[in-house]
Parts: structure tokens; C-alpha cells; sequence
């Protein structure tokens, strides 16, 4: 039974693909790396990952304080971009699903390594967790992880998550095979294949404490 469901934001929740290829192209440009038109964000994974294999595929060495340096320009980069759209990219789709898992009592959180979103907006008010990296979630076998990517997918498996995947930036048929469910779109999704969230139990009042207990306190 799942009681808190991830989104990734990136991907999932969020159309921010050309933005992020816009921003890493202006960092490659300072790094006087001449960019290609497009580069492989639907594999997923970390930023600081992908920056190094970024960096080797055009020949170039980074050593790990560097590559440190570089990510954390790139978040920054993007934050600032983010700041100057007239409204956060939302897909058409996500928050109306934010809204029926919200109803359903599920506890909400996003994976990104971008902290400052969370103070972005309408972003903040939709989550209750931030998780950088799947292995950090704390009851994974009660997360339900809705993912795009194929290392995004694998690894909130690994973690003991379960997994939605989404296909918006994979064939269908790929989500499908690792994935333990598989939708189009998040307005696909079926609530009925997964029970609501637990909700806690009553508490029940305490009997009121009778005139000899309220002058000599309760019986030892």
C-alpha cells in the first residue's frame, strides 16, 4: 500500500527540456566548447553525471572539484532562466494529477537537483518532500515513483520503489518493459489499480477527569 508518491519534476511534471538544453549550451559556449543541436536528456540521471560524460564525449578531461564548479553553474544557470519564464512549464497534465493524488491522501514530494524550486511559486505549496537522488527516499517500499527516463526508472527501482513510467521522452514499449506500470500520459493513469492512502486513525478524546482527580490528580 503506497503512501507518498514522486514525481520527477524534470520530465514528468515539468516540459523544461529545451530550456535545459538552451542553458547547457550557453555553459559550453564559456567553456569555449562549440555544442551540438540536441543532447540526450531522456537517458536520465544525474546532472553531475551527465556533465561528465558531456564533457569526455567532446574531448574534454574535468577533474571532480571542476565538474563540482560546472553543475553547480548549470543549476544556477537554470534557475535564473526558470525566473524569467512568464509561467513555470508545467505539462498540461500534471496538475491535475498532483490534484487527484492529493485527494486520494497521498503525500506528495519531487525529485530534482535543483533546490531552489522549492521556493518557486506554485511549485513549493504541491510538496511535502525533495529528494535529489532516489536511494534517499525513506520508505521506498511505499513510494510510488513516476518516472521518464530510462536511468530515472532504474534506479527508483533499485531503491525498492515502486515505479509508473511515463512515456514522454521513451517508446512505450520500453517504459512498459521496466517500468511496473506504464502510461502515455499522466492523464492515463487508472487511481483504481492502487488503493487510496492510508488515512491515520481516530484519536479518541480523553475521558474527562472527574472533581477528585481535578483536585488530587489521577489515581497511582
Amino acid at each position: 500500500m503506497f503512501t507518498t508518491i514522486v514525481c520527477a519534476l524534470s520530465g514528468v511534471l515539468w516540459q523544461d527540456q529545451p530550456l535545459r538544453e538552451t542553458v547547457l549550451q550557453e555553459l559550453l559556449l564559456r567553456e569555449n566548447i562549440a555544442p551540438r543541436r540536441r543532447h540526450p536528456w531522456y537517458h536520465g540521471g544525474s546532472d553531475r553525471d551527465f556533465l561528465r560524460q558531456l564533457w569526455d564525449s567532446y574531448g574534454r578531461s574535468v577533474s571532480d572539484s571542476y565538474l563540482t564548479q560546472l553543475v553547480q553553474r548549470f543549476h544556477q544557470q537554470y534557475a535564473q532562466a526558470l525566473t524569467r519564464l512568464p509561467a513555470l512549464p508545467w505539462h498540461p497534465d500534471a496538475l491535475a494529477f498532483l490534484q487527484q493524488a492529493q485527494e486520494r491522501g497521498y503525500r506528495l514530494g519531487c525529485q530534482t537537483e535543483c533546490a531552489e524550486i522549492q521556493t518557486w511559486g506554485d511549485a513549493a505549496g504541491w510538496f511535502h518532500l525533495h529528494v535529489a537522488d532516489y536511494r534517499d527516499l525513506t520508505d521506498p517500499e511505499h513510494t510510488l515513483v513516476v518516472e521518464s527516463t530510462r536511468n530515472g526508472i532504474l534506479q527508483a527501482r533499485a531503491s525498492g520503489a515502486w515505479v509508473l513510467g511515463v512515456a514522454r521522452q521513451m517508446p512505450y514499449h520500453w517504459v512498459h518493459r521496466y517500468s511496473h506500470w506504464a502510461i502515455d500520459t499522466l492523464a492515463d493513469w487508472d487511481w483504481a489499480r492502487i488503493p487510496p492512502a492510508p488515512r491515520a486513525p481516530a484519536v479518541s478524546p480523553a475521558p474527562a477527569a472527574t472533581d477528585a482527580e481535578t483536585r488530587t490528580g489521577p489515581p497511582r
